[in-house]
């Protein structure tokens, strides 16, 4: 009965998808229809807070593989660092990295934010202003042999054309598996991960959301959501 309800949840989210098609978007996944007790959490010691720092410190330095390419994103709660994978797919990475040159997603916002399956930026202003691509859609390359996994960057499209991505992304809070490619459709294509910052990305994922014209699951503060800069670390 709760599978039924869920894929009723996920065809209603859907549904508004197709019918806004200002909104490019992977398709929504159900929410929780009843939430679990959250079990209590020991604080940490001191040595554990240490020991979490430092490694989180560690991974901040860790450099991308040869071949790849490091994008930084400087959003209001901290910075995020992107592994891309150039060498395995340069034609969605260099579409990307376009458009970070261009200084497009600057001063942008994370415009659409589900807790547990994603937040979703690079087509918005902080003032909730749709931005106008710069560059023609690339193909669809969801075959390219990543999969959308936690932590996971991602091209995202219109749901009707496979081939329609252009500057929007999203990140996969969730290893979300149904959005890969199957025998008979096209998925949503995975061009890179999360090196360091996903502290940063639940930070996002857990502010406010509400309703603004039509589109559901947004920033109800969007200067909470912001990406005030990303950059290509040469």
């Amino acid at each position: 009965m709760l599978k039924i309800i869920k894929m009723l949840h996920v065809f209603l989210l859907l549904s508004f998808t197709i019918c806004a098609p200002s909104i490019i978007a992977a398709p929504s996944k159900g929410e929780v229809v009843k939430k679990e007790k959250t079990p209590r959490v020991k604080k940490k010691s001191n040595k554990q807070q240490k020991a979490s720092s430092q490694q989180k410190t560690a991974l901040a330095e860790l450099p991308v593989p040869k071949g790849h390419a490091e994008v930084v994103m400087v959003t209001n709660f901290g910075k995020i660092r992107l592994d891309l994978f150039k060498d395995k797919d340069p034609e969605t990475v260099n579409n990307f990295l376009e458009y970070v040159k261009a200084g497009y997603y600057n001063n942008t916002i994370f415009h659409r934010i589900v807790d547990g399956f994603l937040i979703q930026g690079g087509g918005y202003d902080i003032h909730f202003n749709e931005k106008t691509p710069l560059f023609p859609p690339i193909k669809n390359n969801s075959r390219n042999g990543f999969k959308n996994l936690v932590g996971t960057i991602v091209m995202a499209r219109k749901q009707s054309d496979a081939n329609s991505a252009t500057s929007q992304f999203f990140i996969n809070l969730s290893n979300n598996s149904y959005l890969d490619s199957s025998t008979t459709e096209e998925g949503y294509t995975v061009f890179g991960k999360v090196l360091s910052g996903m502290e940063i990305i639940q930070k996002i994922a857990r502010i406010k959301i509400g309703q603004r014209e039509g589109m559901y699951h947004v920033p109800f503060y969007p200067e909470e959501a912001i990406i005030k800069e990303a950059f290509l670390v040469e």
